[in-house]
This record gives C-alpha cells, sequence and structure tokens, in this order.
C-alpha cells in the first residue's frame, strides 16, 4: 500500500486514563447475517478477524446488482479492509430471504462506523503527506503539491493513433498532447462528481480520470478529501498556490441503484 499513517505520539496514561484508554468506545456492533461486526476506535473484528485501526491501509466498499430480463439475480453490498498484509472482506447482503432494508441497514451502519475508524485517520494521513510536499498515491495516480498525475504514458498504438490524427488535422503534437495526459495542474482541476459506482475528477469540466469505487483501495476517501479542500480555499494553503478565480467543487451528484453510497 501506498498510503502513508500519520502516527501520534504516545502518550503514557496513568489512573482514570489508563482505565480509559483500556475500554476503546465501540463505534458500531452490527450483526451480518449471525457474524458479528464490531467497530471500535482501535481495533475492527469480524467473525475470527481482528485488524486494528492504526494498521488499516486501505479501504473500498460499494453496491453491485446483476440483472437479466429486468429480474435481479445477484447483489453485493462489500465493504474491503487491508493493512497490506492481509484483506477483511465484509459481505453485508449475506443471508437467506434478508430484506433489502435489513441489508442496507447494516451496510450504513458499517460505513458510517469506519467512516470514523478508519476513513477519517486515512484523509488525515494525505492531508498530512500532501501538506508536506510528500503526496500520496491511489492506483496509479499520484497527488502531491504540483497536481494530479498518472505514471502511465500513452501506448505505442495510442500514440500512433493520435501521431496520425496530429498529421491530419494539425494542433498540438503528439508529447504536449501526452503531457496534458499525465499530469492534471491544481489550476486546471474542475472538482469531482459520482455516478455508477466511479468518482471522476475534471480538469475544467471535462472528466480527466475515473476510479472504481469496489475496485480501488481509498478512491473512497477522494470524495470527503476534495470537499473538505473545496472550502474556503484549503486547497491553496496546502499545495502553496495562489488561489485561482474560479474554485474546484464538487459539480455533480449522480445516486443510482449502482452508485455508492
Amino acid at each position: 500500500m501506498d498510503a502513508a499513517r500519520c502516527e501520534a505520539p504516545v502518550v503514557a496514561a496513568s489512573g482514570a486514563a489508563a482505565q480509559t484508554a483500556r475500554t476503546p468506545n465501540i463505534l458500531g456492533r452490527i450483526d451480518v447475517a449471525g457474524t458479528p461486526l464490531v467497530v471500535t476506535e482501535r481495533e475492527i473484528s469480524f467473525g475470527n478477524q481482528q485488524m486494528k485501526c492504526d494498521d488499516v491501509v486501505g479501504i473500498r466498499y460499494g453496491v453491485y446488482k446483476h440483472y437479466i430480463n429486468g429480474i435481479r439475480t445477484s447483489q453485493s453490498y462489500a465493504v474491503w479492509l487491508t493493512d497490506g498484509r492481509s484483506t477483511m472482506f465484509i459481505e453485508c447482503a449475506k443471508g437467506f430471504f434478508v430484506s433489502s432494508s435489513t441489508i442496507e441497514t447494516r451496510y450504513q451502519e458499517a460505513l458510517k462506523a469506519l467512516y470514523t475508524a478508519v476513513m477519517i485517520p486515512l484523509i488525515q494521513s494525505f492531508l498530512a503527506n500532501l501538506d508536506k510536499g510528500t503526496g500520496f498515491r491511489i492506483s496509479e495516480v499520484t497527488f502531491d503539491k504540483n497536481g494530479i498525475h498518472r505514471s502511465n504514458s500513452f501506448g505505442a498504438v495510442h500514440k500512433g493513433l493520435v501521431g496520425a490524427w496530429v498529421s491530419l488535422t494539425g494542433g498540438r503534437s503528439v508529447e504536449e498532447r501526452e503531457q496534458q495526459y499525465q499530469h492534471l495542474a491544481w489550476s486546471e482541476f474542475g472538482g469531482h462528481s459520482f455516478g455508477k459506482g466511479q468518482i471522476h475528477l475534471f480538469k475544467q469540466k471535462k472528466s480527466w480520470v475515473q476510479f472504481a469505487l469496489r475496485d480501488t483501495w481509498n478512491a473512497v476517501c477522494l470524495g470527503p478529501l476534495f470537499d473538505f479542500l473545496s472550502e474556503d480555499g484549503r486547497l491553496w494553503e496546502f499545495v502553496r498556490q495562489k488561489p485561482e478565480t474560479s474554485r474546484a467543487e464538487r459539480i455533480l451528484v449522480v445516486d443510482d441503484e449502482e452508485a455508492v453510497r
């Protein structure tokens, strides 16, 4: 995992503080088809698996529904957690003859507890790394003070097709187009949107990159992270650049049955 965690200073506890430290606050206790999911400030346990909150470096989740001729044949309300060594898989749609409302309740209660226990610390670590200049990475995309960067470039076939197009129509060279494909400056960042289980990041008004929320580690953290950065010019404080006249915002939210809620 590429995500680094912010380590808080260790302070020795004594007296009443020590007693409190021995009994962490329970953030959620959810029955998932007879298997207890317990989330505390320190640890997540699901059945026989345990994972310390401080060790979690990745989370992904989402809803998937499959239909044939308009009839739903399968569904999944799943959450994945990883500490870089093992993965915890939580399927909230588990069980026979379970109502949709029960599945939805399980899923929402799990996400609410994990947001506090896992996502807030991850987002804080991303912000800290952005602030100090090391940046952070989601899949093959790096976020740093200079902007957002893809690690991959045009493939040979793609470059050949672009070259043929440029020779016919003129305009920017292949190298200039590849540069724009690989790098998005913060001054051109146009916000984010959700739709059909994906998050899109925009270059001005055009989608520049998208991540599948169920499949991409920590992509679910980008929405709340950019919501935070879009307020009161915080983005420019973190990247140490002068604010632009246009403000990066969450420009569209699409919520459908396949969108991650």
